[in-house]
């Protein structure tokens, strides 16, 4: 697999799929405009519709200064999965254009999200991850894996081709969905030509812009040199998969094996909390020259990380959390982005390293009748009942009740509450 890696760099490098990445200039060549240093001859798997008015406005749009910056911008961002997601199209035998899907997809961003809820390079929804070996559930979101998602949405593509025997209906499927195609096919009575189904307006509008788009794309970053877009010449990383068995903090394996954190989390975005699920085996992907010292720091008796999931209850407080568990506040934050310590919420999902084996954490709830109550609470701008109830550890409703409050009652600035006292 490496060598056949390793070769896959050395046809990258030379062009051989259509990349054009750059060399250190030698002699003669500096004096060259930058397009001749990586221009080459323009070679297309898919028929581009040179003329057609809305491709040729993408076109201008993409060499435009502007454009020409954001392709070279997502192109840098695509270096850490090049070598795997060419490989795959390669062993699929698919048109290799299909490499700058994600440019227009996700922009080459792992964690992408889009307003209905794709995700991922290659944006899939969560119902739509069946048949392609994608699973999410309270540790991981595998539409961020960027292997199970490149392979997941190659042989989707793969399938949208089989279907309807045209690759630009392949990809427009891509984006409308396998449903509405056939149904535009049907409509134009059986028309199977992508442009044509546009001219009728039987595909919805987003799918008659996203094929023009996305070949205006291919055209401009296929052939980067003679558009003066300036790429790296560094050979793209190799990726390895390594097998863990127990939860694994990314930040802290990285440091076990003397390695960039950052690296090693961008490989591995699909953990929601940046740590392997604790109650299987899951497959880490490791830069193939550290994966010695990877697996060597998995093979010590380092603890690496022990994580303990908890569904904030009334009462609840991070600080008490923080006691049980013999952790720091800070480190529970660190590992939860976003949380406010102060602010949490019910029902809240909270991660938490524990460096020793302890039970369950239950909060000492104790009856409405034994809290003392003749606490004075000056309330501040953003405070609710149901926060307040958390930090003295009561019910909202009994709190609520106390002041002649509701549930739904609007908290005024500098009004008084009665709370409990805390001891």
């Amino acid at each position: 697999m490496i060598a056949a890696l390793l070769a896959l760099c050395a046809l990258l490098t030379q062009g051989a799929y259509g990349f054009e990445l750059q060399r250190p200039l030698r002699g003669s060549e500096a004096a060259l405009p930058p397009w001749r240093h990586h221009a080459g001859p323009e070679r297309y798997s898919l028929a581009l519709p040179f003329g057609e008015p809305q491709f040729e406005r993408y076109r201008e749009l993409y060499a435009s200064p502007g454009g020409k910056a954001w392709i070279q911008a997502v192109y840098a961002r695509s270096r850490p999965y090049a070598l795997f997601v060419m490989e795959r199209i390669r062993y699929y035998g698919l048109p290799e254009e299909l490499f700058f899907l994600p440019f227009i997809e996700s922009e080459y961003l792992s964690k992408a999200v889009s307003k209905s809820g794709a995700t991922g390079l290659w944006q899939f929804m969560r119902n739509s991850i069946g048949g392609y070996d994608m699973r999410i559930d309270e540790w991981v979101d595998e539409r961020r894996d960027f292997m199970k998602s490149t392979d997941g949405a190659l042989r989707k593509l793969q399938w949208n081709y089989e279907r309807f025997g045209d690759w630009l209906l392949a990809i427009a499927a891509y984006n409308c969905g396998a449903g509405a195609m056939d149904r535009a096919i049907a409509a134009s009575g059986g028309q199977r030509d992508f442009w044509l189904l546009r001219e009728k307006k039987l595909l919805p509008p987003e799918t008659q812009s996203y094929v023009p788009k996305f070949l205006a794309v291919a055209w401009t970053a296929m052939h980067a040199g003679r558009n003066d877009i300036a790429l790296s010449w560094d050979e793209p990383p190799q990726w390895v998969t390594v097998a863990v068995n127990r939860p694994v903090d990314m930040g802290m394996l990285a440091e076990a094996a003397d390695m960039n954190a950052d690296e090693l989390r961008l490989g591995n975005a699909e953990l929601l909390f940046g740590i392997t699920p604790p109650d299987r085996k899951h497959l880490i992907k490791v830069p193939a020259g550290r994966a010695e010292a990877i697996s060597a720091a998995l093979a010590s008796k380092d603890r690496l990380m022990n994580v303990y999931i908890h569904k904030v209850q009334s009462g609840d407080t991070v600080s008490a959390l923080a006691r049980h568990y013999s952790v720091s506040v800070a480190l529970i934050a660190k590992l939860n982005p976003g949380l406010n310590p102060d602010k949490i919420r019910l029902g809240q999902t909270i991660a938490i390293p524990a460096f020793k084996t302890v039970g369950p954490y239950q909060a000492n709830r104790p009856a409405h009748d034994e809290l003392r109550y003749g606490g004075a609470y000056i309330v501040k701008k953003g405070d609710t009942l149901w926060a307040l109830s958390l930090i003295y550890g009561v019910q909202p409703e009994a709190l609520a009740e106390k002041n002649g409050l509701s549930l739904t009652s609007v908290l005024r600035e500098g009004m008084t509450l009665n709370v409990p006292i805390l001891e």
